[in-house]
Formats: structure tokens, C-alpha cells, sequence
């Protein structure tokens, strides 16, 4: 069954992960963003991130991409946190710095965007933490997200030191689904290869 699209946005796409791309994750994992974050000394932690992408996804408490521009992984959008009963998730891009903020944006949006069509989630969350790219606060500012509350020394840095947390959110204004039978609405859940539109059950 498969739970995670693929999904292209002007130059580039994201994709489900694949054991093949474990050397590929810990290259990326080599130069992390965020502040004080781990750094992975072999591959087989990010198989083992292959099969937790899996997990989450058919569960509905996640979903994993890898970000590729030009055929080349240049990092990888995570929806995590995910709360179907409240309509809301939080989302995150980690990117090598051949990603620019545009291909950024443009991952986070299809993958926004693909969420709200296929689950209804309306509230999306996003976290800057102090120390990234401030280009990513205008990025966020520029796609409608609003900064609701600053954690100060929200985030762990080293054994000592700590980062403020700057939680932005985004409402979309798409109508809440509604109620209906079973099958009545064409929304056959997280399996992508099951439908309820009539066709037999072929996507």
C-alpha cells in the first residue's frame, strides 16, 4: 500500500523515502539547521527513519518527504505532531545549503497543500528556532503564517545552552469537512491506492 505521494513543484519534488536513500539522509543529517541537533554516524539509524516514515504515515501521525531539485536530495519536509480530530499538524523542512528559500517554499507548499485535499487539516504549525536561516521567517510571513508565541529558551542547545522557539501557524479558510456515510464522500483515507468515488476501487 502506498501512504506517502509523490508530489512536483516548479523544479523540483518530493517523494517517499526509500532504504536507498540512507546514504543520502546521512549526508543530509551531516549539516543540520537546527541548533544543537544530533549528528548520525551511520546509515543504518536512517533506515531505520525509512521505516518510522512508513509507520507514521499509515498511522496518521506523520508524514516524511525527501526534497530532490535537479534528480540531487537537497532535503527532506516532515508533518509531525499530527492531530486528525483537531484538524492539525506541524510542519518542518531540513535543507542542505544548496536549498534555496523559493525550492523551500515550494516543497513546504505542495506538501501543505496536499495535506489539507487529501486529510482536511486546516491548523499548520511551524517552529523557527533561533540560530536558522532568518530568511525562513520572511519565507513563512510570505505563504500567510502569523508568529502566535515565542518560547523563551525553548530549545536545547549542548549541554548548556538554550535557543527561543518562535511558533508560527497558519488557518486555512477551506470549509471544514462534513459528516457523512460511509463512502458517501470520495475520501478513501491515507491508503493513495484505495478509493470510495465509484470506480471499482482503483485510484
Amino acid at each position: 500500500m502506498k501512504f506517502t505521494p509523490e508530489l512536483a513543484f516548479n523544479g523540483g519534488r518530493v517523494r517517499p523515502l526509500d532504504y536507498d536513500d540512507a546514504d543520502a539522509l546521512l549526508a543530509l543529517y551531516q549539516q543540520p539547521e537546527l541548533p544543537g541537533q544530533s549528528i548520525p554516524d551511520n546509515s543504518e539509524a536512517m533506515s531505520r527513519l525509512v521505516d518510522y516514515s512508513v509507520q507514521m504515515a499509515a498511522t496518521q501521525r506523520g508524514m516524511m518527504w525527501l526534497l530532490e531539485v535537479d534528480g540531487a536530495v537537497v532535503g527532506m519536509v516532515s508533518a509531525f505532531d499530527w492531530q486528525p480530530s483537531q484538524l492539525r499538524v506541524m510542519m518542518r523542512v531540513d535543507g542542505l545549503p544548496a536549498l534555496n528559500i523559493e525550492q523551500r517554499q515550494a516543497a513546504l507548499q505542495v506538501c501543505m497543500d496536499f495535506l489539507a485535499q487529501k486529510y482536511h487539516l486546516r491548523n499548520f504549525g511551524y517552529q523557527w528556532i533561533q540560530g536558522q536561516n532568518p530568511a525562513i521567517t520572511s519565507m513563512l510571513a510570505s505563504m500567510g503564517f502569523s508568529l502566535c508565541a515565542t518560547l523563551r529558551d525553548g530549545w536545547r542547545v549542548g549541554n548548556d545552552g538554550f535557543a527561543d522557539v518562535q511558533q508560527y501557524h497558519l488557518l486555512r479558510a477551506e470549509e471544514k469537512p462534513k459528516a457523512g456515510r460511509l463512502g458517501e464522500q470520495d475520501n478513501p483515507g491515507q491508503n493513495l491506492d484505495k478509493s470510495f468515488s465509484g470506480n471499482g476501487g482503483n485510484a
